[in-house]
């Protein structure tokens, strides 16, 4: 039986636009009455609570496999090419592909040992907020939380550096759709990422083909000659999961430092708490993280049909696990709501959960810390500039939560 919220809220799906400034009261309103909702114009279930996601996301009747749900939405042959790539990223896989998969990725991350990145995130970092000296003026979205992950995702993958603007522009286009093919999408989105995919694809096979015969110290070079219990990555499998690795390295690390940023200029007394006590940085990372999850939501596909809460969840039936929510549970976490960098209880799922928890959290964790370290030891003050936080506005693509601006005046030491 489908639930009723809708008979009580507007007809359209509760991801609106008029949701995107602040999802967090509907979500609220969601684990209080409506905990598996069902989503009439994305045909889709919704799940907020924190332990019913968490079972989404470790139950293998919750298929990662979204691509065969999304081959009624995607309908037309133009962009069907579009899912086979999908298909084969590891974030797309069930048991036995999946863990296949992530071994490979994994022992290629391994041979490009993310801890010697420290030393080159720092120095990117520090010349990025050197460029604010002179005016003490930043926009820090677009001059410094876009450029930091970038850079440094493209270098550990193997991406020339003058490639930087153009693998940037794909790399949106791409995850407009990767974090949303399952759901419909109008034909001006499908078209600028079929267009962006095919380019990306046609470039990254170019790459390959020069390491191919030149190896480097790469991810890309480790990911062409990694092996686990005789498996080696195909063509498409090495494709699609390098086009995974550089969109999420850079998007994703991007709102962390943005929201980050933006979340601590909004609690003076934090921030004068880790002045005081920057060995508690690491642990502000945590809370940005699940204070405003840079990823709303992840999608499964029920293989088998599962009754939650009362409601039957049919077999091909699509549930968003709603993350974000899960992170603001009042049942999981004390005052959710409540920014609060000393919480003893950190175990969020902002990267994930289970099988699929993000094997790139580790450098995102890395370039959150260095940029707050060097925040905290370069500058007296950080606010926003010229308007107010009301004013703040986030990214269109919902699932991936994000500012759009936040210009800053800041004061060096």
């Amino acid at each position: 039986m489908k639930s009723d919220f809708s008979q009580t809220s507007s007809k359209a799906s509760i991801f609106n636009s008029a949701m995107r400034e602040n999802p967090y009261p509907t979500y609220q309103r969601l684990r209080d009455n409506d905990p598996v909702y069902w989503d009439e114009p994305l045909q889709a279930w919704v799940i907020t609570r924190f332990e019913d996601v968490a079972f989404v996301l470790k139950d293998p009747r919750f298929s990662s496999n979204r691509t065969g749900g999304a081959s009624g939405l995607i309908t037309n042959e133009r962009y069907r090419f579009m899912l086979e790539i999908m298909a084969n990223k590891m974030s797309e896989k069930d048991e036995p592909d999946h863990m296949r998969l992530r071994s490979l990725v994994n022992k290629a991350f391994a041979r490009v040992a993310i801890e010697r990145w420290q030393p080159l995130i720092r120095e990117r970092a520090q010349t990025l907020l050197d460029q604010f000296r002179t005016t003490g003026q930043c926009e820090f979205v677009e001059d410094y939380a876009v450029p930091l992950p970038m850079m440094t995702i493209l270098q550990l993958v193997g991406i020339p550096t003058e490639d930087t603007s153009q693998v940037k522009g794909w790399c949106d286009d791409f995850a407009n759709i990767a974090l949303n093919y399952f759901l419909p999408l109008p034909e001006s989105q499908l078209e600028s990422a079929r267009n962006s995919i095919h380019a990306f694809r046609q470039y990254l096979v170019g790459q390959v083909n020069k390491l191919n015969t030149n190896p480097e110290d790469n991810l890309l070079s480790a990911l062409l000659i990694a092996e686990h219990e005789g498996h080696k990555l195909s063509m498409d499998e090495l494709l699609a999961n390098a086009l995974l690795v550089l969109t999420a390295g850079n998007e994703t690390t991007t709102c962390l430092l943005a929201n980050g940023v933006a979340t601590l200029a909004q609690h003076p007394e934090q921030l004068q708490r880790l002045r005081e006590q920057p060995d508690l940085i690491p642990k502000a990372i945590e809370e940005f993280m699940r204070f405003d999850s840079p990823v709303q939501y992840l999608g499964r596909i029920t293989n088998e049909e599962v009754v939650m809460h009362s409601q039957t969840i049919r077999r091909g039936d699509l549930v968003l696990a709603v993350i974000a929510s899960a992170n603001r549970d009042e049942t999981r976490f004390k005052d959710p709501d409540q920014f609060i960098i000393e919480r003893t209880d950190q175990h969020h799922m902002a990267f994930g959960h289970g099988r699929h928890f993000c094997p790139g959290s580790q450098l995102s964790r890395l370039e959150a810390i260095t940029t707050f370290e060097l925040l905290l030891d370069e500058l007296t003050e950080f606010k926003l500039a010229n308007l107010s936080f009301d004013d703040l506005k986030h990214r269109e693509n919902f699932n991936i939560r994000c500012l759009k601006q936040l210009p800053l005046q800041l004061k060096f030491k």
